[in-house]
């Protein structure tokens, strides 16, 4: 069977993904709704409005999403086409540390582009006739804020914890396996070009956010993502980086809510763009570290 899986073309690939995809997310469900009934009863079930104010049945669905929409199908998929369990598994040549920093440096150093792009992004008008999609987006970037916002109110050290795991670690792990280990690499297959493979599965990961006002930036850290594993071969970078942006946006939030007055809320765009020089010295520190993670890995092929 693995040998059959590993012959099929792109185009089946993909169908293959989006099978096991549709199939592990109707299980996953199925599953999660009976763990629910047991919880909550069947009738809280019927109120969507009980349900979007109860922020534990929000983390508990956020997490069945991440395991039967990301990591699970992405997991399978791997197993069937390569015989693997994780994709992009190259050995960094003991150079972890090296490559570690080079994936927590990259996405901190590349914060004041991504908030340029976010300014940029979320001062888009659309002309006078499209008004009504215009408030429509508006009204959905709303509302996924206000939905990212409950999962990030802790009072305690647990809540923390369990914040941290559903709003950084599963969605880098989940996100990660499916975009870059999955669909980039069979995109990659499909148009024998790592750079139109990046820049698609980039683009699929920021627009099945639905978050329009936060397309571009998120768009631009997908193409970060991206090239980590095309010059390094090794998921566990992009996974690492996606982590850290999440874990960075949860600590700066927890450090808005207690002095709001001064400390930014990282879930807002702002209308103010950043200093240009920090713009520009950011973009440039973002090409540097993905060009030395790309000699690096050249190196460590060589050897």
């Amino acid at each position: 069977m693995k040998l059959y899986f590993n012959s099929i073309t792109p185009v089946q690939q993909l169908l293959l993904l989006i099978i096991l995809t549709l199939t592990s997310w109707l299980v996953i469900t199925i599953l999660g709704i009976a763990v629910a009934m047991f919880f909550w009863g069947s009738g809280a079930l019927m109120n969507p409005n009980a349900l979007l104010a109860n922020s534990t049945f929000l983390k508990f669905f956020q997490v069945l999403q991440s395991i039967g929409l990301f990591i699970l199908p992405s997991i399978l998929f791997e197993v069937l086409t390569t015989g693997f369990i994780l994709p992009g598994h190259r050995n960094l040549k003991n150079r972890t540390g090296i490559y570690v920093l080079i994936s927590m440096l990259v996405v901190m150093g590349s914060q004041p582009f991504i908030s340029f792009l976010g300014v940029l992004n979320n001062s888009l008008v659309l002309p006078d006739y499209l008004a009504g999609i215009e408030e429509w987006m508006r009204e959905k970037e709303l509302g996924a804020k206000e939905v990212t916002e409950i999962f990030l109110v802790s009072s305690h050290w647990s809540d923390h914890f369990i914040n941290v795991i559903i709003i950084a670690v599963l969605p880098a792990i989940g996100e990660e396996l499916m975009f870059r280990g999955a669909l980039q690499r069979i995109f990659q297959s499909a148009f024998k070009n790592p750079h139109w493979a990046v820049f698609i599965t980039a683009f699929l990961f920021s627009a099945i956010h639905i978050q329009f006002f936060g397309f571009l930036p998120r768009f631009v850290l997908g193409v970060i993502f991206g090239y980590l594993i095309v010059y390094s071969g090794n998921i566990w970078l992009p996974i690492l980086a996606h982590f850290t942006n999440n874990f960075m946006a949860y600590v700066l939030y927890q450090w808005h809510l207690s002095d709001s007055n001064t400390v930014i809320n990282p879930l807002e765009a702002g209308n103010e763009y950043p200093n240009l020089i920090w713009v520009t010295t950011s973009f440039v520190t973002v090409v540097i570290t993905l060009l030395l993670c790309k000699r690096l890995n050249k190196e460590s092929i060589a050897k």
